[in-house]
């Protein structure tokens, strides 16, 4: 297992290599500069040249490049052209809004995809199943933007004073402001890689307000979450309720299912026994590539809902010519695909003891 999970790693270092080689040449190669994009009127001739030289743009690509790649080596990621900060400090910021907006979200859309397949695939041609398939077909076809535009209405406006109203944006109501773990525990001068810790998890709206013991900041940051997590969740439950119902169905066809019914077995007990887990195999790989999808940062349900995530800051710093914080981001990001598809592989051999990760 160790052998392969080590091959695995090095395999992917050419693949994170070369999307660091692509997004470094594509934000280059694209029309306009970002002296430009952030000086506007002030960009003159001479604005232009000192702005080129102090940032290295004058010099050719494949030295700025090497030279980038010399940084990122030695862990720094540069610093944001925009903001004029350290794209480390901006990914501590903005990194853990994602990831908890992209594990709720993944967890509601796994546990109710994974429910529905099954309920639909055990009453095969029912009417519960046509439902549930009509349901899923409109979650792949209604886009997030629609779809979290409608929520925003219909629960901030349309249901405003009623008990179910939920707030259409941003991660706390006006007026709470969130306490950081470090200063709520005394370890406002902690340095170090747990400093570092401690300053992720208080960006982290459940987590922060469950370790500084705030019920009032859990309830508030839940209510904000609802909405987007909802919204952001519909299209993978969608794909996750048909690739269950298929991968099921061809399971409950097999030979040993047959068996196992003419045993006397209940249905559930076929289901859940026999049946689930050799089924799970494609579903994994969905929830998976899904999970890898909603770290590298929901644009759309960001923007509109107001998060400043990932996707966002990435959004954002193209239009903004921010080249340095789009090749730290996507690094990230790429290194969190990688380790995400190693983890689904592992989980096979947990799942079919069959699958062996020989090295």
């Amino acid at each position: 297992m160790t052998t392969y999970i080590l091959r695995r790693l090095l395999v992917s270092l050419p693949v994170i290599f070369g999307i660091l080689v692509a997004v470094f040449v594509i934000t280059r190669v694209l029309p306009g500069d970002p002296c430009h994009a952030l000086l506007g009127e002030k960009a003159t001739a001479a604005a232009c040249a000192a702005f080129n030289t102090r940032y290295g743009f004058d010099q050719p690509i494949p030295v700025q490049f090497v030279r980038y790649l010399g940084q990122v080596l030695s862990g720094d990621l540069g610093e944001s052209i925009r903001f004029g900060i350290p794209v480390t400090q901006l990914l501590l910021e903005r990194l853990p809004t994602t990831i908890e907006l992209g594990l709720i979200s993944l967890t509601i859309a796994s546990v109710a995809g994974i429910l529905l397949g099954i309920s639909s695939a055990t009453r095969r041609n029912s009417k519960r199943d046509v439902a549930t398939m009509i349901f899923a077909n409109l979650g792949v076809s209604i886009p997030v933007f629609v779809l979290g535009l409608v929520f925003a209405y219909l629960f901030a406006i349309v249901l405003k004073g009623t008990p179910i109203a939920l707030p259409p944006a941003g991660r706390y109501t006006a007026g709470v402001i969130p306490d950081e773990i470090a200063v709520a525990w005394g370890l406002g001068g902690l340095g170090g890689p747990l400093r570092v810790l401690l300053d992720f998890i208080s960006n982290m709206a459940i987590p922060n307000a469950i370790l500084t013991l705030r019920p009032d900041l859990l309830v508030d940051a839940l209510s904000h979450l609802i909405l987007p997590s909802i919204a952001l969740a519909t299209i993978p439950m969608a794909v996750i309720a048909r690739v269950t119902r298929s991968s099921l169905l061809d399971v409950l066809g097999t030979d040993y299912i047959r068996t196992a019914r003419a045993k006397g077995l209940s249905a559930r007990e076929v289901v859940s026994g026999h049946a689930l887990r050799n089924a799970l195999l494609p579903v994994v790989t969905v929830i998976g590539l899904s999970l890898g999808g909603l770290l590298s940062g929901a644009v759309l349900t960001e923007t509109i809902f107001n998060f400043a995530g990932v996707g966002r800051t990435i959004s954002e710093a193209i239009t903004a010519r921010d080249y340095v914080v789009v090749q730290g981001f996507t690094v990230v990001v790429s290194v969190g695909y990688v380790v995400v598809n190693l983890l689904v592989d592992i989980s096979y051999a947990y799942l079919d003891p069959r699958v062996r990760m020989e090295g």
